[in-house]
């Protein structure tokens, strides 16, 4: 098919957010779960959670405070459904939302993300994550009035694939439409637990004496709520039919006894051989999953990626060495804790490394050297292309 402007025009158009649900009360320790809520009609690009309230911390301040605050307030996103051309159930997403939220700060195209956190001084944005992690993120080792405003997409593309960048036809790669989901989607929300009075939690460990209470945002009353939204994207009718989305799945896999032991070249995870754009490794201490008590790049200070034995498709390096590709490619400032394995630097993901290609018997693993740290815990997420997309669109 001959592509003329009109045509180029109508790739790729959002419409703007479209309601799912607003106003659900957050309550600790709690869940939330959406099914046949999510409005199909027009294909959407992914999901933007609001989620906003207040933090009153009486009496004494916490004794320790996690690194990444009130983002651990949400401990899972799961967000899957009946794909038709898989013919099976899939997950496109199953993270916490610290995690997700750090991760859209990796790229030159920062992924939508917002968060403030207000002391009495005005709603200000606080600084992108960086090394250490701003300290601003979790104030709440004193006593005081915190209101606080999350705001983050959830994509179902791969991340730095801005629609007016350098592939215009990636979001539309692999949007999630009625052709192949129908009303199967499903949203869970996991909320993490916390309480005062020396209590161990999400948000860190309390004093003997804490109180702690939640309410709406900018009120003494009611509850913490989250709003929920869809991304919708039109397409001209001349090429709606031109593309048969593909489908991305993220899924967190934590690992902790691997990294209590020190040792060298450790294999710390088995890789799923699928096509790989990349991998995301997060690591600290906690004693509360997902929530870390701390953020560190020393736990595992070399990493690498092998297929079998004897191939590195990553050496085996100092994980700045590493960590350093964010701030070459991207001209984003390191983020403590985290670390990214990418295969596509140049935004496409044709250039996924293959892993479906990896024969019978072959493994696809991280490695790293361990310092063997109690109560370590690392949190790998690999994004895998489970469909590939396909249609005239994509033959050129």
């Amino acid at each position: 098919m001959a592509l003329n402007r009109q045509h180029l025009s109508e790739i790729y158009r959002p419409a703007g957010p479209k309601q799912i649900i607003t106003g659900q009360n957050w309550s600790s320790g709690g869940s939330l779960t959406l099914t046949q809520l999510v409005d199909l009609s027009l294909p959407i690009r992914g999901v933007r959670l609001v989620f906003k309230g207040r933090a009153v911390v009486g009496t004494a301040g916490f004794t320790t405070a996690n690194p990444e605050g009130f983002l651990n307030l949400i401990s899972s996103i799961i967000i899957q459904g009946t794909n038709a051309r898989q013919q099976g159930n899939l997950t496109l997403w199953n993270a916490d939302l610290a995690s997700l939220f750090v991760i859209q700060n990796f790229f030159a195209f920062r992924g939508a993300s917002f968060y403030s956190i207000n002391s009495g001084t005005g709603e200000t944005e606080l600084a992108p994550p960086t090394m250490p992690m701003p300290a601003s993120y979790s104030p709440i080792t004193a006593t005081g009035t915190y209101d606080f405003r999350i705001v983050i997409d959830i994509p179902f593309h791969p991340f730095q694939s801005n629609a007016f960048g350098k592939e215009p036809l990636t979001v539309p790669q692999y949007l999630v439409r009625n052709e192949e989901w129908k009303d199967s989607l499903q949203i869970i929300l996991g909320y993490g637990a916390q309480a005062g009075g020396g209590a161990t939690g999400v948000l860190g460990t309390s004093a003997a004496g804490t109180t702690l209470t939640f309410s709406s945002y900018g009120s003494g009353s009611g509850s913490p709520t989250i709003d929920l939204y869809s991304l919708p994207v039109l397409m001209g009718t001349t090429l709606k039919d031109q593309i048969l989305p593909g489908v991305i799945s993220r899924v967190s896999t934590p690992i902790t006894s691997v990294l209590t032991s020190a040792g060298t070249a450790v294999p710390l995870l088995n890789l799923q051989k699928q096509p790989t754009p990349r991998v995301f490794f997060k690591q600290g201490v906690s004693t509360v999953t997902p929530a870390f008590t701390s953020l560190t790049d020393t736990n595992v200070s070399a990493i690498g990626l092998q297929l079998g034995q004897n191939r590195n498709i990553r050496n085996v390096l100092d994980i700045f060495t590493h960590k350093l590709q964010q701030a070459d490619v991207y001209s984003r400032d390191l983020i403590q804790g985290y670390t990214m394995f990418d295969f596509m630097d140049q935004g496409n993901p044709d250039s996924a490394y293959p892993g479906q290609d990896i024969g019978d018997g072959a493994t696809l693993q991280i490695v790293g050297n361990v310092a063997g740290v109690a109560n370590s815990l690392g949190l790998f997420i690999q994004e895998q292309i489970l469909q590939q997309p396909s249609g005239a669109l994509m033959n050129f």
